[in-house]
């Protein structure tokens, strides 16, 4: 089983819909892959209504609830993927005592917030593109 970490900075909005659709592609591919989400500053205690919104449209329902990188060992993932180059500078700071850089993918998705829910498909969309890739050439 590969263990993926899946980062942003709040784990509201980009982090668990992102998790929630590369757990749904694994599943319907087959895969041996764990998906789970944190964020860099987590606080509170829902995700973005939007991002509700979205994957319901894709049948997907979440409960999920967000979660600080503190929460994790980083060494139990195989791999980690954030959304921007600056979080991946945060997370090496964060971890400044392991060598992880080169376990992190940056995936260069912006956050929808602010920007209507159309957004937020956009940026679901683009989730499921890159997971369905990155499952299969992974796999």
């Amino acid at each position: 089983m590969k263990n993926i970490l899946i980062i942003c900075t709040s784990n509201k909005t980009r982090s668990p819909m992102a998790m929630e659709i590369a757990n749904m592609t694994a599943r319907r591919l087959n895969a041996p892959y764990m998906f789970k989400s944190a964020g860099l500053a987590a606080v509170g205690s829902a995700i973005d209504e939007n991002v509700r919104t979205v994957l319901k449209e894709k049948g997907i329902e979440t409960s999920h609830v967000p979660t600080h990188i503190s929460e994790y060992g980083i060494d139990d993932f195989d791999s980690v993927h954030v959304m921007s180059e600056r979080q991946k500078i945060t997370l090496c700071s964060y971890f400044k005592n392991k060598s992880i850089s080169n376990k992190i993918i940056v995936l260069g998705i912006e956050d929808p917030y602010y920007k209507g829910v159309e957004a937020y498909r956009e940026v679901r969309d683009k989730f499921e593109e890159y997971y369905m890739d990155y499952i299969k050439e992974n796999k």
